[in-house]
Parts: structure tokens; sequence; C-alpha cells
């Protein structure tokens, strides 16, 4: 799901290394309209995970996510949100 169309990450609030010494992360940023914006970074790749309105939800679901898991599980957990953000507007 990436947009390359999409605004760059110039309100970055928060930029996350879940693993020790790992190279990916995760981004989050403030877009214009107000909504936030996850991304995960990996090597010269990057991936827009979810957008959402409730940034608290979005940190809980990685804190949790990242105490617990893997990186794989942190991508994951921000994806379910994604997904439950769409069926909430649907």
């Amino acid at each position: 799901m990436a947009h390359d169309t999409d605004p760059p990450a110039e309100d970055v609030i928060i930029t996350l290394r879940p693993a020790a010494g790992g190279a990916s992360t995760i981004e989050i940023d403030r877009l214009s309209d107000g909504s936030y914006r996850a991304t995960h970074r990996a090597g010269l790749g990057s991936l827009e995970l979810c957008r959402t309105a409730d940034l608290e939800r979005l940190l809980r679901q990685l804190n949790e996510a990242m105490l617990t898991g893997t990186p794989s599980s942190y991508v994951a957990a921000v994806r379910n949100l994604h997904a439950s953000e769409l069926a909430r507007t649907a």
C-alpha cells in the first residue's frame, strides 16, 4: 500500500526501533488533515501501514506488539488496526 503521491513525513512525531540494532523502524507522522500515518521502513523501502485519527489507539497497539512480539508482529498489529478502522468507517 505504498502511496508515492502522498506528502513526505514532515511532522514526524516518533520513530520506533523495535529491535536493538535492527534496520527497520516504524515512523508515525501527522498529516495536514490532522490524521496520523504509520510507516514501516526497512532498508531502502517503506510501506504505509495505516492512517488513523486515533493516535492513542495506534500507540497502544504498537506498544503491546513491541513488548510481546517480533518485528513482523508489530507490523501485523498496525495492519489489524488499519483493517478495523476500515471496517468501522464502512
